[in-house]
């Protein structure tokens, strides 16, 4: 996962990156936190917040891989030859390892059952191959960089037909909490910004209310036409589509966004911390979890039966859990724990990045 930005990469790949990986924090605190609470959230905020989720599940991951293609297209299309696209893929591996042991301390500490994406015991060398956790997103870096640039002479058009179908198959398999196979279904909207950054950055730079108002009738249209399918492979079938879409109409907001400074400013400071985000914020849900389980049911059960605090509950988690995050880094760093958030500099040297 590139963590630090380019010098004079445009605002908006930055922001973009970092209002997904706020997406994937507030879509986890509702589907894990407010979804897992014993008392039932306010009716109106319940019904608000399932449209939501719904929605970011067709935005969150797709496009914060689409992005991640974009900042490493010119690396992948040279082929493995470079050696910082051989980089990219050891460095997102190590990140995996080291933040899956983190997961396996963590839970080898809180023995509470109910705590999603347990990570225990021997379990943990199973997913050194096959992952069962939100890092998968990690795990798959790590393949899809050397995967594409090893594929660099094949036309694009092939490379993504063909993870058309693997991602049509995939959505179709897949069976409710395998993480592994969101890695085949997910690899064709990497490899859209890899073979698509020149498109996707020429929709950025001419957003405008015209082109948001025509992504937006696809995005919509796209996903009524899922409605009516019918069926599981037609939903399938329809799922690259859908996602497409809402990258399109995402890339145009995000770049109509940035205009107004605030927007931009957190949008990427955020980008250049999405790695910490990422990685922290199961944890930190969890943490939550455990706390209103054993001390803070009451105040939390008076907030959910609330329609106006039932509905900023779930902004307000996530801003917390994201906040948190940054600061963990701040202090790990300062602790000497960098090893956490980048691989070690003598290890570097060997590929020419220290």
């Amino acid at each position: 996962m590139p963590d630090r930005p380019a010098a004079g990469r445009l605002a908006w790949v930055d922001a973009t990156r970092g209002y997904c990986v706020a997406a994937v924090v507030l879509f986890h605190t509702v589907l894990w936190y407010v979804g897992g609470l014993e008392a039932p959230l306010h009716p109106t905020a319940g019904s608000v917040w399932g449209a939501v989720n719904t929605v970011l599940g067709s935005v969150r991951m797709p496009m914060l891989l689409a992005v991640s293609g974009l900042v490493l297209s010119r690396q992948v299309r040279e082929g493995l030859h470079r050696s910082t696209t051989v980089f990219r893929g050891v460095n997102n591996y190590y990140l995996y390892v080291v933040w899956l042991l983190v997961y396996a301390a963590f839970y080898a500490v809180l023995q509470q059952p109910y705590l999603r994406h347990r990570v225990d015991g021997w379990e943990v060398l199973v997913q050194l191959v096959v992952p069962g956790t939100t890092l998968w997103y990690l795990y798959a870096l790590a393949l899809y960089v050397p995967l594409l640039a090893l594929a660099r002479r094949l036309p694009p058009w092939l490379v993504l037909a063909a993870l058309v179908a693997l991602s049509t198959w995939a959505h179709a398999a897949r069976a409710p909490g395998q993480m592994w196979v969101k890695i085949p279904e997910l690899f064709v909207f990497f490899a859209v910004g890899v073979y698509g950054a020149s498109a996707i950055r020429r929709l950025a730079g001419r957003a405008g209310w015209l082109t948001l108002g025509a992504t937006a009738l696809v995005a919509v249209g796209v996903t009524a036409l899922g409605r009516f399918a019918g069926s599981e492979l037609a939903d399938a079938a329809l799922f690259v589509a859908r996602g497409v879409a809402f990258m399109a109409f995402t890339v145009t907001v995000v770049a109509l966004a940035v205009r107004w400074s605030p927007v931009r400013l957190l949008g990427v400071a955020l980008g250049r911390r999405t790695l910490v985000v990422y990685v922290m914020h199961p944890l930190l849900i969890a943490l939550l979890t455990i706390w209103t389980h054993e001390a803070g049911g009451a105040l939390v059960e008076r907030v959910v039966a609330s329609g106006a605090a039932a509905m900023v509950l779930p902004l307000v988690v996530t801003a917390a859990v994201v906040a948190t995050s940054v600061g963990v880094q701040a202090v790990a760093e300062r602790a000497g724990l960098s090893f956490l958030f980048e691989m070690p500099r003598a290890w570097r040297r060997r590929f020419g990045r220290a």
